[in-house]
C-alpha cells in the first residue's frame, strides 16, 4: 500500500525527534525508574496524557491513526508543538545547555506512552543519579558526574607492587649466585652497606657486565618498574599508543617512577648495594674460574666492583623504549589478531609473550599476563575488584570498623630444645612476653615483641642464664569469622644475660665478684599463629616459629681477599647463624 507523503513526512519526523531525545525507545522506557523522588514520579509529569490520541503538529490533528500499527493508534507516541513560528534547526538539533525557561518556551512537546520526556528529560539532567549496590536492596545516591570526584593515583599500589617486584628480583639474585648468599648469611650487613656505599665509582661508564645483562636485562626491568606506575594511574592504565597527551604523559611518568626505581635497585639498602654489597669488593672481569682466580694476570686480566653510570641512565631510558615498542606490538599486532573475540586463548597467550613487561606488571598486581584495563571498561567510581590490591567500598566500610590496637601476654617455651638444653617433645628455655599490634589494615598490622627467656640461646652459656629478646616488624592477617591466621616477622636484637661466679683472677690476683655478662646479637624472629576468638574484644593465640641469631665466630676471611683482584673493604669478621625453635601461647585482647 503506497503511503501520502505528508503521513511519511509526519512519521519521519517523529523518528528524528526520538533520536534526539535519548535515541532508543529503552532509554525513555528507564526515565521513570531514574527519577529519583516519589513525588516526581507520581506527579503530573509523568501522569499518562488525557488528550486524545493522535499527532498534532502547527496545531492541527493529522490522521496518522489511519496508518496501519501507526504510533498515535493506540496512544504511544504523541507530539504537539504550540501554536507559534515553526524552527526546523531549534527542533532537529540538541539544545542541552539551555535553562529551564528555554526548555518550557521551547514550543514542542514530545509525549511517549504517557510521559511529557521534555520534563523528564531535565529533571534526568539536574537529578542525582542513582547507583544499584549488589549487596543492598535499596538504591544508593551517588553525586552527579559533574560532582563525581576523579580517581586519584593509586600510591599504595605502587609501593606495594614495587616492593613485590624488587622481593623477585632479590630471591633471583640469591639462587643464583653463592657469592651474595654468603655475603648475607655470614657478614655484617649494615656495616657492609655503607662500606659498599663508599666505594661506588661514577668515574665510568661500564660496571663490568656483559651485553646481555646491561643492555636487555636492566631495560626489561625499567620497563616493568614503568608499566607498575602505568597501571597504578588511572588515566595511563586506559591509553593504548595514540599520539594524545594523555598517553605521552603517562609513559613520562612511568620514566620518571622507572628512574626512581632504578636508583632504589642499585643503592638501596634492598638493593645491589645491601643485598650482594655492590662496590663493597671486586672480582676479575670475564674470568672464567673459581676463587682464588690462577689463570687472572695483573696488567692483562681487568677486575671491576660493579659499579658504574651504564645501570642508572640505560634502565630507564631504555626501558621507556622498550615500552612503547611493547605498547605497539599490543596494538597493531595483538589487537588485530585478537579482534573482537576475547574468549580465544591463542590470542591471549600470543598477547602475554608479545608483551614480558607488561605480563610482568600483571604478576606483582596478581592479574592474568593478558589482562589489559582498556578491554575491561571498569567505572572510574569503582577502582577497587582487587585489580590494585585496593579495597572496595564494602571493604572500606569494614575497615572503618576493624580493632586498630591488639595486645597479648604469653608464655614461651623451646620445645625441641636449644644450644644449652637439647631436647626433644620438651619444655626447654621457659618464659614469658608481650606482643602490640596496630592494624594498619585488616590483612597488615605494625608489631612489636619483648621477650624474656630462661637458659642462654648461646652455645655452651650456663643453663640458669637468659635471654631478653626485643623485635619490631610485620604481621600479616587472614581474618576469618572464628579465628585469625597470621604470620609475623620481627628483626630485631637477642640480649643474652649469662651470670658469671664469683672467682680470683689468678693472673692478677685479685678476687672478682658475682656479675653478669650482657651479649648483644642480631636476630629475627618469624612466627606463624592462630587466634581462636571467644568473642569481639578476647581470643586465644597459639604460635609456633623460630627466633634466628647471629653469632660472631672465629672465622675470617680467606688469605687472597684484599689482594688483587679481590680487594675487599667489607668486615674480616664473619657471623654464624642459630636457630631455636619455640611455641609460645596466651590471651589476645583487641580493641
Amino acid at each position: 500500500m503506497r503511503l501520502p507523503p505528508s503521513k511519511v513526512f509526519v512519521g519521519l519526523l517523529a523518528l528524528m525527534l526520538a533520536a534526539h531525545f535519548e535515541g532508543s525507545i529503552a532509554r525513555f522506557a528507564q526515565a521513570q525508574v531514574l527519577i529519583p523522588d516519589e513525588p516526581l514520579r507520581n506527579g503530573p509529569i509523568l501522569q499518562p496524557s488525557t488528550d486524545a490520541p493522535g499527532l498534532t503538529t502547527y496545531g492541527l490533528v493529522s490522521h496518522s491513526a489511519s496508518l496501519p500499527n501507526g504510533p498515535s493508534a493506540n496512544g504511544y507516541f504523541i507530539l504537539r508543538q504550540e501554536s507559534g513560528p515553526y524552527d526546523s534547526l531549534r527542533l532537529l538539533a540538541p539544545n542541552l545547555d539551555d535553562d529551564d525557561a528555554d526548555d518550557s518556551s521551547s514550543g514542542t512537546e514530545l509525549i511517549f506512552n504517557g510521559i511529557r520526556v521534555n520534563e523528564v528529560r531535565h529533571a534526568y539532567q539536574h537529578s542525582p543519579i542513582r547507583k544499584h549496590s549488589p549487596h543492598e536492596d535499596d538504591l544508593s545516591l551517588e553525586p552527579g558526574s559533574e560532582e563525581k570526584q576523579s580517581e586519584h593515583y593509586h600510591w599504595g599500589g605502587l609501593i606495594a607492587q614495587s616492593f613485590f617486584f624488587n622481593g623477585i628480583e632479590s630471591a633471583w639474585r640469591l639462587a643464583s649466585d653463592d657469592q651474595i648468599r654468603y655475603l648475607l648469611a655470614t657478614k655484617p650487613f649494615w656495616h657492609d652497606y655503607f662500606a659498599s656505599m663508599k666505594q661506588f665509582n661514577m668515574r665510568r661508564w661500564n660496571d663490568g657486565d656483559n651485553f646481555l645483562v646491561n643492555y636487555i636485562g636492566h631495560p626489561l626491568q625499567g620497563s616493568v618498574s614503568s608499566y607498575i606506575a602505568i597501571q597504578n594511574d588511572p588515566v595511563g592504565r586506559k591509553q593504548e599508543i595514540s599520539a594524545t597527551n594523555a598517553y605521552w604523559m603517562s609513559r613520562f611518568k612511568g620514566f620518571l617512577w622507572a628512574t626512581v626505581y632504578s636508583t632504589h635497585s642499585e643503592i638501596s639498602p634492598l638493593g645491589e648495594a645491601g643485598i650482594g654489597n655492590e662496590g663493597g669488593w671486586t672480582y676479575p672481569i670475564n674470568a672464567n674460574c673459581h676463587r682464588p682466580c690462577p689463570t687472572f694476570k695483573p696488567g692483562v686480566n681487568k677486575y671491576t666492583n660493579n659499579t658504574g653510570w651504564v645501570d642508572f641512565i640505560i634502565t630507564p631510558t631504555v626501558g621507556s623504549l622498550w615500552v612503547l615498542a611493547e605498547d605497539t606490538i599490543d596494538r597493531y599486532i595483538s589487537d588485530r589478531i585478537q579482534g573482537d573475540d576475547r574468549s580465544r586463548i591463542f590470542p591471549k597467550i600470543l598477547r602475554g609473550s608479545l608483551n614480558p613487561s607488561r605480563t610482568m606488571a600483571n604478576f606483582v598486581r596478581l592479574k592474568k599476563p593478558w589482562y589489559r584495563d582498556f578491554q575491561e571498561g571498569e567505572p572510574y567510581w569503582r577502582p577497587g575488584h582487587g585489580i590494585h590490591m585496593l579495597p572496595s567500598d564494602e571493604e572500606s566500610a569494614r575497615n572503618q570498623q576493624i580493632q586498630r590496637f591488639s595486645f597479648s601476654a604469653h608464655f614461651r617455651t623451646a620445645p625441641v630444645g636449644s644450644d644449652s638444653q637439647g631436647c626433644v617433645l620438651c619444655s626447654a628455655g621457659r618464659g614469658a612476653g608481650l606482643e602490640a599490634d596496630y592494624a594498619i589494615t585488616p590483612w597488615i598490622s605494625a608489631s612489636v615483641s619483648l621477650d624474656r627467656q630462661q637458659a642462654s640461646m648461646g652455645k655452651g652459656a650456663l643453663e640458669d642464664g637468659s635471654a631478653l629478646s626485643t623485635g619490631f616488624g610485620v604481621r600479616l592477617v587472614h581474618d576469618r569469622p572464628h579465628n585469625t591466621f597470621s604470620l609475623s616477622l620481627r628483626p630485631g636484637l637477642v640480649v643474652d644475660k649469662i651470670p658469671i661466679p664469683a672467682h680470683v683472677d689468678t693472673v692478677k690476683g685479685t678476687y672478682i665478684p658475682s656479675g653478669q655478662l650482657n651479649v648483644v646479637h642480631p636476630a629475627a624472629t618469624i612466627l606463624l599463629a592462630n587466634d581462636y576468638k571467644i568473642n569481639r574484644t578476647v581470643a586465644l593465640r597459639s604460635a609456633f616459629g623460630a627466633t634466628i641469631v647471629r653469632y660472631r665466630s672465629t672465622r675470617k676471611d680467606p688469605p687472597y681477599v684484599g689482594k688483587i683482584p679481590y680487594l675487599s673493604w667489607l668486615s674480616p669478621d664473619s657471623y654464624t647463624n642459630r636457630a631455636t625453635w619455640i611455641w609460645q601461647a596466651g590471651p589476645v585482647f583487641r580493641f
